[in-house]
């Protein structure tokens, strides 16, 4: 599909406003969606055919910040659990407010909170959310071990980052004058 420079350009400044949205992090956002396009020209060039070139950037840009996501920290939901200890010298003097639930929560509050929100949590719980994040199991390997369908275990994986974040806000809300 041919496009037009202006179209780019438009792609460009959406995808970096929803990177934008999505990692809070201008600078970030704006590289990796330059990133995208720059990716995007090179493999027409190569002769490879994009039926949605839009949508194709959108997805380039979504996986690369997800590389950057998890090359800053443990795991893709951002959140240091496994380690059951915060480094204070690992958390930035600028420090990124989490939006959740109503509350505006420094990320080195959520990552303290985050052991005592995981031992709160359901066994199977805990066990989908470390074969997931911590030991970077897919959806067909958890699926097999479990004997379940693929979409069981989405659902159920669903539903444990909802109550894990359930458990942040919660312990968030009733500790929101000590931070």
């Amino acid at each position: 599909m041919e496009f037009t420079d202006t179209e780019l350009l438009d792609w460009i400044g959406q995808l970096n406003a929803y990177l934008l949205q999505r990692l809070g992090a201008r600078e970030m956002a704006r590289e990796l969606a330059q990133e995208s396009a720059t990716r995007l020209l090179k493999v027409m060039k190569d002769g490879q055919e994009i039926q949605n070139p839009r949508a194709w950037i959108f997805q380039v840009g979504r996986n690369l910040a997800v590389d950057e996501v998890r090359k800053r920290l443990p795991h893709a939901v951002g959140l240091e659990w496994r380690s059951r200890e915060v480094d204070p010298a690992s958390v930035e003097e600028d420090e990124h407010l989490m939006g959740l639930g109503g509350l505006e929560v420094p990320r080195s509050e959520v990552l303290r909170i985050m052991p005592d929100a995981m031992s709160r949590l359901a066994h199977n719980d805990r066990g989908y959310l470390d074969s997931y994040y911590c030991k970077g199991r897919d959806f067909e390997w958890i699926a097999k071990q479990e004997e379940l369908s693929i979409s069981t275990i989405k659902g159920r994986l669903f539903r444990a980052r909802k109550r894990l974040r359930e458990q942040i806000v919660h312990q968030a809300r009733q500790e929101q004058g000590q931070w």
